[in-house]
């Protein structure tokens, strides 16, 4: 039975790119399925060119190509993330962890009780503390080292970890989007039920960010290892 050479195998990693498949990870996965039906195609029929049987092997991809295979591992990736995300956040819902939330959260809640009868006092405060917590993220995720190997590669699930990271920074401007739904009027006539949800919901929200900005990026060499046995040989 006929095999593809090195070249021949380095020539799919390059068609996998030119048709827009980014990810390393990814690639290999095609460059291995698509290989292997060469061999097949080349086993029936001898007389075909490599170039002939790629082509062949890539039409059973349908018209729109890798496209499909590269949404499929995209939702896959991203319940993989999605579970790592819940994962830490229940590590912070048991104890000892768990005294440090609820401390935050009543925090919050005598802050937000206790400055919602002057506007600019409650903004003030809201804008030093978000002031504060932005710039204690900023810190921390630079001490986080992003992961990157020397040849470049791309991982599916790295790029989903320092994406969804960056985006974590919306979260803070979260107690403002309340204020101004709320106003300042409707704001100090909550009752300290409204205040306490409200207190829990944000914080929580805050634990998320703070989870997907430095906690998942920390581990994120663990977790490429443990996603992909080829990382560790990168």
């Amino acid at each position: 039975m006929a095999q593809l050479n090195q070249d021949q195998i380095e020539s799919l990693y390059r068609f996998t790119r030119q048709h827009f498949v980014v990810h390393y990870d990814l690639q290999t996965e095609l460059v291995d399925h698509m290989a292997s039906g060469i061999e097949r195609l080349w086993e029936k029929n001898d007389q075909l060119t490599f170039e002939q049987a790629r082509d062949r092997e890539f039409k059973k991809f349908g018209v729109f190509g890798f496209m499909d295979v590269v949404e499929k591992r995209q939702k896959a990736m991203n319940k993989r993330y999605s579970r790592l995300v819940w994962k830490h956040f229940i590590e912070y819902m048991k104890l000892p962890k768990v005294a440090g939330f609820i401390l935050i959260t009543f925090l919050t809640f005598l802050t937000l009780k206790l400055t919602s009868y002057s506007e600019a006092f409650f903004l003030g405060t809201i804008f030093t503390v978000l002031a504060v917590y932005i710039f204690c993220l900023y810190k921390a995720r630079r001490k986080v080292k992003k992961v990157k190997t020397d040849d470049g590669k791309q991982w599916m699930l790295q790029d989903i970890i320092y994406n969804q990271g960056n985006m974590g920074g919306a979260i803070a401007l979260l107690p403002l989007h309340f204020y101004n739904i709320l106003g300042l009027n409707n704001f100090h006539q909550l009752s300290d039920f409204w205040f306490a949800i409200l207190s829990l919901v944000i914080c929580g929200l805050f634990l998320f960010m703070y989870i997907m900005s430095v906690e998942i990026p920390k581990r994120a060499e663990e977790y490429l290892k443990d996603t992909y046995p080829e990382y560790k040989l990168s």
